[in-house]
């Protein structure tokens, strides 16, 4: 610093003892300037690239853990069988009165059996998601190219309204250093309805900024005809519940983690792959936003394939916190980390 007020701030202030032209005034005002706030400790932070996201409204809103919730099983109680009076004295023969037209209470057995029949014959109703999605939520990752080294930014914003259409967009590009050697932006959408099995997309966009060029892909998710379209041309079968790569990170909410293994088929745009996703037991990982209690997911591949391991926060509606990609050789390539969740209902 003092280095700086000889060479810079010193000299500025000598000339402006002495009289000047206005021009040289107006420099020398301009170097000071310049100076302190390039130079001074921590008066100008610059703001970090962003990829444009609607505006979101939210705070922090933690929820319980995940509960595996079971269809409530309807529980009849018979009625008490009556208690018979003490018994007369003895009579030659046992009388047994009959049951008349004219009274209107019916056999024990008949009265025990009608509670049961109603009860089997009731409609079940469908259970809902354990952890229902939020009417808004933005989530904020940062992406790491190996373990540790930051590379960039990722932004997933998620708009359900109120028809129960959804709208999912991502925006990611490479920050700090790594910006200055590769540019890299890419922005993806996914667009459809909420059913009553969750997420159903119906269109899937991607553009990608590199250092080529731009790429543009998409596809189209035909549920009448079963048919997943690509804009190369391609056309194949649509399986039941099939995903994008966007969408399918918010799918787990929706679905019955209680099994061992889950079967999910999921569309990048250029092709679509089966996966088998292993469900973990709850651990905690360390995050910026402290500890959080997770559900991991882990995707089963032979070996000489890569892999994935997906990180579900327990206190977060299952919304997902991390994510992990392995390489041939099991090493980890790239790995994203949440840095903030905002939700709201509003």
């Amino acid at each position: 610093m003092n280095t700086l007020r000889q060479k810079l701030i010193l000299p500025a202030l000598r000339g402006l003892k002495r009289p000047a032209a206005p021009i040289t005034l107006a420099i020398g005002l301009s170097l000071l300037i310049h100076a302190v706030l390039l130079f001074g400790p921590n008066l100008i932070q610059l703001a970090p690239r962003e990829v444009e996201l609607p505006p979101l409204q939210a705070k922090l809103e933690p929820l319980p853990a995940i509960k595996k919730v079971a269809v409530p099983k309807k529980r009849v109680q018979a009625k008490p069988k009556p208690v018979a009076p003490p018994a007369p004295p003895a009579l030659p023969e046992k009388i047994v009165e009959p049951v008349t037209e004219e009274d209107p209470t019916p056999p024990v057995e008949e009265a025990i059996a009608a509670p049961i029949e109603e009860a089997i014959a009731a409609p079940v109703e469908e259970a809902k998601p354990a952890h229902p999605l939020p009417r808004h939520a933005q989530l904020t990752f940062i992406a790491y190219k190996g373990e540790s080294f930051a590379v960039g930014e990722a932004r997933y914003r998620l708009d359900i309204d109120d028809e129960k259409h959804f709208t999912l967009q991502v925006g990611m590009n490479t920050t700090g250093i790594a910006s200055l050697f590769k540019t890299f932006e890419l922005n993806q959408k996914s667009s459809g309805n909420v059913s009553a099995q969750g997420l159903q997309p119906i269109e899937f966009i991607e553009n990608k900024l590199i250092s080529s060029g731009k790429q543009t892909l998409s596809a189209s998710f035909d549920w009448q005809k079963q048919t997943l379209n690509f804009s190369s041309g391609n056309s194949i079968p649509l399986p039941e519940r099939a995903q994008d790569i966007l969408s399918f990170l918010f799918q787990f909410s929706q679905m019955a983690l209680d099994e061992s293994v889950l079967d999910v088929h999921v569309s990048n745009g250029r092709k679509l792959e089966s996966y088998q996703l292993e469900v973990g037991s709850e651990e905690e990982i360390q995050t910026r936003l402290g500890k959080l209690r997770v559900l991991p997911l882990h995707k089963i591949h032979a070996p000489g394939e890569e892999g994935m391991d997906i990180w579900l926060g327990l206190e977060y509606r299952l919304l997902p916190v991390q994510i992990r990609q392995f390489d041939k050789n099991g090493d980890i390539i790239a790995q994203m980390m949440i840095s903030d969740i905002r939700v709201s209902e509003e």
